[in-house]
Parts: C-alpha cells; structure tokens; sequence
C-alpha cells in the first residue's frame, strides 16, 4: 500500500514537472549590465583612485594592481614590439580579471545601496507604468483637442438664436 502511493507521489512530480518545465534562473548578459550600472569596459584601464575601483572587495583589487604590473612589463616584451597586442595568456587573464570584477562589482554594498530599487523610474513606477501614463494621457489629450476644436468652430451645439430647435441632437 505504502510503496503504491511513493509511486503515485513519484509520478505525480514527474508529471507536473514535464508539464510545467524546470524553472533556471537567467543570468544578466554582461552588456546589458555594463549599460545599466555603466561598468567600464575593462577594469584594467580604470584608475586606482576611480570609485568602481573602490567598490571592488580589497583581494580583487590587488590581483588588479598586479595584472597592470604584468601588463606595463608585457609592452617592453618582443612579443608586444613584433605583433602590438598582448599574449595570448595574458589576454585570457584580462578577460578573466574583467568577468571577476564585473560580479564582484554587481554584488558589491555599494553598488547595490546605491540604487535599491533598478527597476523603478520614479517613486512608485517603472518604465512600463510611466510609459502606460503617458498613453493615456495622450488619448484623453486628444479627445479633449476634438472637444476645443469643435466648439472654437461652434459644432459643438445647436444655435441658440430661434426658440425652436432646429437640428434636435438629443436622440440618435
């Protein structure tokens, strides 16, 4: 009895999770958050002094400070000289050292003190909402734009100059 329902359990979760489907996280592509907390391009190139510098925990700081050590020795190299980039090696290490700051930077206190609520554009709305607002707004505008423009030309009621109506606009 026991083991028919652990089967039937077991079925059960199997069914709903074919029919519904494994929920995974989306990562933030790179570029999308570059342009929304404006991270620099490469993190070798930004000053000591730079605040996003700062904001970096103290160990990825130093692995920084020394990748630019090894970076200023590389363009005195041969190597450097004859093709005008980087080694292969250390070009790996540059893109490494740009995907550890960029987390390190995402997750940082004060990145995220900073901006607490990303999505929201104002007090209590996002793009979305503000967006909407404005839609209506416009539509009611422009109703509104009919209503002046009939009665600057005096269409918006019958005239009033005979006792009797003339043209009855009261019934359809």
């Amino acid at each position: 009895m026991i083991c028919k329902f652990a089967i039937t359990m077991v079925m059960s979760v199997a069914a709903v999770s074919v029919m519904m489907g494994c929920h995974t996280p989306t990562r933030v592509n790179d570029s999308v958050a570059q342009k929304r907390i404006s991270m620099p391009e490469s993190w070798v190139y930004e000053t000591k002094r730079s605040g996003k510098v700062k904001a970096l925990p103290r160990g990825l700081r130093d692995q920084l400070q020394s990748l630019r050590e090894d970076m200023i020795k590389e363009q005195g190299s041969q190597y450097f000289a004859f093709w005008g980039h980087y080694t292969p090696e250390l070009q790996s290490r540059i893109e490494s050292m740009n995907r550890a700051c960029n987390e390190a930077y995402l997750v940082s206190d004060r990145v995220i003190a900073s901006n607490l609520t990303p999505a929201l554009q104002s007090v209590t709305e996002t793009e979305a909402d503000l967006w909407w607002d404005n839609q209506v707004i416009y539509d009611i505008q422009a109703r509104e734009f009919v209503d002046d423009w009939r009665s600057f030309w005096l269409l918006d009621s019958p005239s009033i100059l005979n006792r009797l109506p003339i043209v009855d606009t009261a019934s359809p």
